[in-house]
């Protein structure tokens, strides 16, 4: 008889407002961050960390160097947080992975978690939680000067180099990632006015969300659940001053059109990408809690969603952009479904002209795609992206009593990520 497949379950999910650079968390570190998410989710699936083992932490972070001590983040964050709840048998102990994949760092710690939670290879895991977190206002200059061969602790004369600016380059194909936003728009034909005005578009929605999701602080209502994955982050800065912040802050309440088009190109030859088309540079984290579902039923907790496949591909790294059509396409094919039978589609909004022509060759219907506004409009937090739309997707699909929905982004190098879920 054939063994049953294995099934994830997404228990709970939580992530942070995101913040803008210099904004609400400039002075509180990519790990401060991590601490909050990966508390909410445990906080919010209200399992007893007495009776339910953790059996790994899978954190995110690509800006890793830049910050003091991030090699040691799943572990530091495993450790501070069993502090908060004075568990030292539990969490305190679970060991933790850090992985990367870019942008599509997010997705890559939900699939090593479900890889994980699927193996068959006598190592049993039932309950993972996956996190990411990036504070990018805090990427600083990096010495380039490496050691010198006499004397360990000297170091060669070399310049600074801006770390963040490292990574939206690729040297390789001597490009950036902008320009291949630019580049794959303009083949697709997208112009500048459709750049202009989908950008506005993804403010607009994200102020209509921010407002309906204050409605739901003011008067509590569980069919008008707007943004129920973000939770209040309510902590101290660096001053010891009291920082409480509730929203998304990128969103520009008084942006116009007007304002959109008079903005110069970054570059590109067809001037597609501005600062205003763009996903903005953003600190947050968000956790999922992932389970065995069997195991979870086994212990009567609840769950949102479960997990039914992940994808990652190539394209061609000059128009990086393009990802999300392979990552969808491949993933539709293995669930035998098709773009008509999916409810909600998270793509994140790299830049206003990626989107445009992800949106295009996959024949997207807007109606149902980031209709909460994307990363034009709220940022792009780039470890926790993934993460960031997995949460949103799981509460607005539940929000609104649909069933599927798939989480997909273009991956800095020329790959695509992609995560499909299921309410249940």
């Amino acid at each position: 008889m054939a063994k049953k497949q294995k099934e994830v379950v997404i228990v709970n999910a939580a992530r942070t407002p995101i913040g803008k650079h210099g904004g609400f968390y400039n002075d509180l570190p990519a790990e401060d961050l991590a601490v909050l998410a990966v508390k909410e989710v445990i906080d919010r699936s209200k399992i007893d960390l007495k009776k339910i083992k953790i059996d790994q932490l899978v954190a995110g972070m690509i800006y890793i160097d830049s910050q003091n001590q991030q090699i040691y983040l799943p572990r530091n964050v495993a450790m501070r947080v069993a502090k908060m709840y004075n568990d030292t048998d539990n969490l305190n102990v679970a060991p933790g992975k850090t992985t990367l994949r870019i942008c599509g760092t997010g997705f890559q710690t939900i699939a090593d978690a479900y890889d994980l939670l699927t193996a068959d290879n006598g190592n049993k895991m039932n309950c993972i939680i996956s996190f990411a977190t990036e504070n990018m206002s805090q990427t600083n200059l990096i010495h380039q000067g490496r050691r010198k061969k006499d004397g360990v602790w000297d170091f060669e004369d070399a310049p600074l180099k801006d770390y963040l600016l490292e990574g939206f380059n690729h040297n390789l194909f001597n490009t950036l990632m902008p320009k291949t936003a630019d580049l794959y728009g303009a083949q697709l034909g997208i112009t500048r006015q459709d750049c202009d005005d989908f950008s506005y578009l993804s403010h607009m929605r994200a102020k209509e969300a921010q407002s309906k999701q204050w409605n739901r602080f003011a008067k509590p209502d569980k069919n008008n659940n707007y943004l129920g994955g973000i939770f209040t982050v309510n902590t101290v800065d660096k001053a010891g001053n009291a920082l409480c912040v509730w929203k998304d802050e990128g969103t520009k309440y008084d942006i116009s059109l007007d304002e959109l088009k008079n903005l110069r190109p970054l570059l590109g030859p067809k001037g597609l990408v501005t600062p205003g088309t763009s996903s903005q540079i953003s600190d947050g984290a968000s956790a999922i809690m992932l389970m065995d579902r069997e195991y979870a039923d086994a212990n009567k907790i609840p769950y949102l969603a479960k997990i039914t496949g992940y994808q990652f591909s190539t394209v061609d790294p000059t128009i990086m952009g393009q990802g999300p059509v392979p990552a969808v396409k491949e993933l539709l094919k293995r669930l035998n479904l098709k773009i008509s039978d999916i409810d909600l589609f998270e793509v994140n909004e790299a830049f206003a002209a990626q989107y445009l022509g992800v949106e295009k060759e996959l024949k997207l219907p807007r109606e149902k795609t980031n209709v909460n506004g994307g990363a034009v409009a709220i940022g792009h937090n780039i470890a926790a992206t993934g993460l960031r739309i997995v949460t949103d997707l799981v509460y607005e699909l539940k929000r609104r009593n649909k069933k599927t929905g798939i989480a997909s982004a273009c991956i800095g190098g020329g790959q695509g990520g992609a995560v499909s879920i299921e309410i249940i």
